[in-house]
């Protein structure tokens, strides 16, 4: 399988192995406008292959409506904290914590502080 980079970009979305420095990563998605004009901002580090991995920067006050992932999915809080509803259960999340949910669960994510999170769909 061939490793193509993104448009744009010069890095590969997949392939046998990849690093990335998520530090770097965050600054760079908090130099740019989206985050500068009080949104949220996010960049793909792996697509295919049956992974997707997201990281995520949100503002205090931020929320991604609710939705579903298309499989099961995990939520890595590295900074900030969290607000997660799904279904009839509500977790609140901070630096460090793990949650996770099976494909297709509607949920919604609200930020109560600047929040960075790790997001990785499987399927």
């Amino acid at each position: 399988m061939s490793s193509r980079p993104h448009p744009g970009s010069e890095r590969p979305l997949h392939g046998p192995l990849q690093t990335f420095d998520l530090g770097t990563e965050v600054g760079r998605l908090m130099e740019e406008g989206a985050w500068q004009r009080g949104q949220r901002n996010s960049i793909t580090l792996r697509k295919g292959e049956g992974m997707n991995v997201v990281l995520l920067v949100m503002k205090a006050g931020d929320r991604l409506e609710e939705h579903a992932a298309p499989g099961p999915m995990s939520l890595s809080v590295r900074e900030g904290r969290i607000r997660f509803m799904a279904e009839e259960e509500v977790a609140e999340a901070g630096s460090d914590t793990l949650l996770t949910c099976d494909a297709g669960v509607r949920h919604t994510v609200v930020a109560l502080s600047d929040a960075v999170c790790l997001l990785t769909i499987a399927g």
